[in-house]
């Protein structure tokens, strides 16, 4: 997967931070009132390291370590549920390459997030609720609320819904302590939320809309008429059932029951997700991107097939051959209905040449081809990028940064943005007037389209009614619509919202001012801006 400093969701979570460490910056842009709809204490920790002018390195640090831990929260895992080294190691080596299920994302992402740093200590929680250490994965669950309320919900809900089925085993004791050790755990952000937004359960149709048309699709409909969105729900579905199958034939010898009431209490959710996306967008719910529990799904599937996979070969019931095919497979399907196929080619297909050489052909013709496709759409671009990536829009940023004012405001392509891409702000350090990738935090908070929605109308005009959900073609719809502006239109907007600066692609050229070109980018100052 790589790993990159700036982009995706840091693509907000850094300009927060340089904001929180200096609010002198960006002075009057709204879009900076979001970082307060974040409750998590988890960037305040690099706050120290941004000030010695050592962030990149520190989070790169923290990611390995994460990464790391991730991998020795599966092998625990493992090893609590099977009690068998051959079934850990191929639980290791499943989870080396990227599998993605709901939503889309991947089990380990290329990115440090909050969310990226609680996932193995989730999985650590779950480890001790399995062992029966019942305080400690409340006190560990509440802690963990601080650093990522949404990620901690999804397992704090696992959790208590098999302790309820599981009350006479559990105790009626244990859970009560353990939901008073949690909340005095996680009352830091608790009562941070207290005095925040309130709880909101009522539906916001039109800012539902626009999220999910424009950017989040895949958030909050499983099935929708995108190849992106069906393979990824495709994927989902077939992670549960790969957990099914490898539960019938070789199953948690003591924790089956409760791994089972996991996958049930995340079906849970996943309806709940349908429900809301369908018929009621409540606030709340829409808020919490519930969909992404089916992490879980993809994690417990793939648990439970290694074992199943580890199993059948110590028996003898697996031939070697069979066993490498579909080990191979195990590892190699990004998606997981690769697996499940190759599972079912081995299972029914007699003849065992024909079935060999059937799965080997499947599993090299999808592995290759799924990753020529995501690497061709850019969904996929392999590299470790500890510092921000180098690029044309890279240095139309720091020319920006280092000769303009703080307080100056850029008009810059409001489509630039992708997962591997720097938003405006990262690097500039300057405010500018709108971007589509606001959406991704538009989406923590409905009050924010009324500042949104007007701004993008101005810069993009008729781009949003064409929006559909499938984020490809948003992307050169708002681009069409923004370069179709003409320097008058241009200038209006400038006068509408004090714009100084004036950024736009090659070879789109308008009648003002050049103070900065490079090979891909020219800005202009506008006719009312003073000198940089």
């Amino acid at each position: 997967m790589g790993y990159y400093f700036g982009t995706f969701d840091q693509s907000s979570h850094i300009p927060f931070l340089k904001k929180y460490a200096d609010p002198s910056l960006f002075p009057g842009d709204a879009f900076f009132d979001l970082r307060f709809t974040h409750y998590s204490y988890f960037w305040f920790f690099f706050l120290p390291f941004y000030r010695l002018g050592l962030l990149e390195p520190s989070m790169f640090v923290v990611y390995v370590l994460t990464i790391y831990a991730t991998f020795w929260a599966l092998w625990r895992l493992s090893q609590t549920l099977f009690d068998n080294p051959l079934s850990s190691l191929l639980s290791i080596i499943a989870f080396t390459l990227p599998h993605i299920g709901f939503a889309g994302f991947s089990v380990i992402e290329f990115s440090l997030l909050n969310r990226t740093f609680v996932l193995p200590f989730l999985l650590l929680a779950l480890d001790l609720y399995l062992q029966r250490r019942y305080l400690l994965t409340f006190l560990l669950l509440g802690l963990l609320y601080n650093l990522h309320v949404i990620s901690v919900n999804f397992v704090l809900f696992m959790v208590l819904f098999d302790a309820l089925v599981q009350r006479n085993r559990v105790g009626w004791r244990a859970i009560v302590q353990g939901m008073i050790v949690f909340v005095i755990a996680a009352s830091p952000v608790l009562i941070w939320k207290l005095g925040g937004s309130p709880v909101d359960f009522s539906p916001r149709w039109q800012w539902f809309s626009i999220i999910s048309r424009g950017m989040l699709e895949i958030l909050f409909y499983m099935l929708a008429p995108y190849p992106q969105i069906l393979i990824v729900t495709l994927g989902g579905v077939s992670a549960i059932v790969l957990f099914f199958i490898a539960r019938r034939h070789a199953p948690a010898p003591q924790h089956d029951r409760s791994i089972t009431n996991f996958i049930y209490a995340t079906l849970i959710i996943l309806a709940v997700e349908i429900v809301t996306a369908q018929w009621y967008p409540a606030t709340i719910i829409i808020q919490s991107q519930i969909i992404r529990a089916g992490l879980f799904v993809v994690i417990f599937g793939y648990l439970y097939f290694a074992n199943y996979l580890a199993k059948g070969y110590q028996s003898g019931r697996v031939a070697r051959p069979d066993f490498t095919l579909l080990t191979s497979a195990l590892a190699c399907s990004i998606c997981p209905v690769v697996l499940l196929i190759a599972w079912a080619g081995q299972r029914w297909i007699s003849a065992a040449r024909l079935r060999r050489m059937a799965v080997a052909l499947l599993v090299l013709v999808t592995f290759v081809g799924m990753s020529a496709e995501l690497y061709a759409t850019n969904l996929w671009r392999p590299g470790i990028h500890i510092f921000a990536q180098r690029s044309p829009w890279y240095d139309a940023q720091v020319w920006a940064r280092d000769h303009t004012p703080r307080d100056a405001l850029f008009i810059t392509p409001p489509q630039i943005w992708w997962f591997y891409d720097l938003e405006w702000r990262v690097i500039s350090e300057r405010s500018t007037v709108v971007t589509l990738s606001e959406l991704l935090e538009a989406a923590f908070s409905p009050e924010y389209m009324d500042h949104w929605k007007p701004r993008f109308e101005a810069l993009a005009p008729g781009a949003l009614d064409q929006f559909q959900g499938d984020i490809f073609a948003n992307i050169g719809t708002t681009a069409h619509a923004f370069y179709s502006l003409s320097t008058g239109d241009l200038r209006r907007v400038a006068r509408t919202y004090g714009a100084s600066y004036l950024v736009v692609e090659k070879p789109h050229r308008y009648a003002f001012p050049v103070v900065y070109e490079n090979e891909e980018f020219i800005i202009y100052r506008l006719t009312n801006s003073p000198e940089p």
